[in-house]
């Protein structure tokens, strides 16, 4: 986890009370979907992956938010632009979900009347649409949604009045702006890892905020984090909610040990320590002194998210002869597909007649705090 909101006395009182968790039809019900699908995943900000994607003018991706499909593109002046995949002209998509990404030439071409567009989203041709039909091409943009960049990460909203972005990143009980030294933005994408789960995006996100699980789940993982053996997820000193790693170890490894050069900048502490940071609703950043893995969550259905796993480095580090990131992501795609597995039992679980709701003790109490961010999201009250 990363740093805590000091209003949320909770996280670090001895008197923490047990507390309920969201219901078994949050997790599995249609209706809940459809609400969630308007209230927060098109009514706020959401990351839809790497700036690096689009890198210079004319590259895209396409992305499929939650059943809609929108694009973002760079502009010939460099800056983002994002749109509803949608022409003007009469509804086609005009882009494929695959390839996600590529290079478009001078413009944004619909394959089925070849209605085309700048990168601004301005209709700039119209085959056979004639001068005497007083026809406005200024009038027929595409339609435009808000873009954002922070940290490297591409952000989209499709809610025409949404704050802007570093409004709601601070608003976030966890915040990725706490870990400005490792200089995000600069780090390049070297491994992608996509995996399939059978579980709604908010047990995903549960997941990751505790550590109960893991002296069961992670072998591994207790190795190297001594706290976790204690099913806890900071002991209250560590800087910035950080966790401390084992003495003798470097990195997230099998070994503990990495031969990957250090990132610059950093805090003396920061080489003994991992950080975990959820940047609501769809973003996961694990913080390592030579390492950052990411997890970007794109839910399906109810019960299906499509998570995918980006390992970054230093961009000078990744030309070097001799680069290695293997030791890193193997053991964190054994970690992923250990959290897959038990996240994918529990949403068979939380799917039964029998189950209303749970409890949540002392160590879970960030989950409690993820409810309450998202009953605020869903126009819910808090339960305090």
């Amino acid at each position: 986890m990363t740093q805590l909101d000091p209003s949320l006395e909770r996280t670090r009182a001895a008197d923490w009370r047990p507390r309920p968790t969201l219901a078994g039809i949050d997790y599995t019900s249609a209706a809940v979907w459809h609400q969630e699908r308007e209230r927060i995943w098109f009514g706020g900000w959401v990351c839809v992956g790497r700036a690096e994607e689009v890198a210079g003018p004319g590259d895209y991706v396409v992305r499929n938010l939650v059943g809609e499909s929108i694009f973002v593109v760079r502009n010939l002046a460099g800056e983002l632009r994002a749109f509803y995949n949608v022409c003007a002209h009469r509804g086609t998509r005009i882009l494929d979900d695959e390839p996600a990404c590529g290079h478009l030439g001078k413009a944004v071409k619909c394959p089925y009347h070849a209605w085309s567009y700048d990168f601004d989203g301005r209709l700039i041709g119209t085959p056979n649409v004639h001068e005497d039909e007083d026809f406005a091409r200024a009038d027929h943009p595409l339609h435009g949604i808000a873009v954002e960049e922070y940290g490297g990460f591409i952000f989209v909203s499709l809610n025409a009045d949404v704050p802007p972005l570093l409004d709601a990143l601070a608003a976030s009980t966890e915040k990725i702006t706490d870990f400005e030294r490792y200089r995000l933005g600069e780090l390049r994408v070297a491994r992608r890892l996509v995996y399939e789960v059978e579980a709604n995006w908010k047990i995903l996100v549960e997941n990751f905020d505790e550590c109960l699980h893991c002296p069961t789940i992670h072998p591994e993982l207790v190795k190297l984090v001594p706290l976790y053996r204690l099913g806890e997820v900071w002991d209250g000193e560590a800087p910035d909610g950080g966790n401390w790693m084992r003495e003798d170890v470097s990195s997230f490894t099998l070994t503990g040990l990495s031969a990957l050069p250090r990132f610059p900048g950093l805090n003396e502490a920061d080489h003994h320590l991992y950080f975990g940071a959820h940047q609501f609703p769809n973003l996961m950043v694990n913080l390592h002194p030579d390492a950052v893995m990411t997890y970007l969550l794109e839910p399906r259905s109810p019960s299906h998210t499509t998570v995918t796993s980006e390992f970054l480095f230093r961009p000078e580090t990744i030309a070097e002869p001799g680069f290695d990131p293997q030791p890193v992501v193997e053991l964190w795609d054994l970690i992923s597909r250990q959290d897959w597995a038990v996240c994918e039992r529990a949403q068979r679980g939380v799917a039964s007649r029998a189950y209303r709701t749970g409890v949540y003790p002392r160590n879970d109490r960030l989950l409690f705090d993820f409810n309450e961010l998202y009953r605020t999201a869903m126009g819910r009250p808090r339960l305090g």
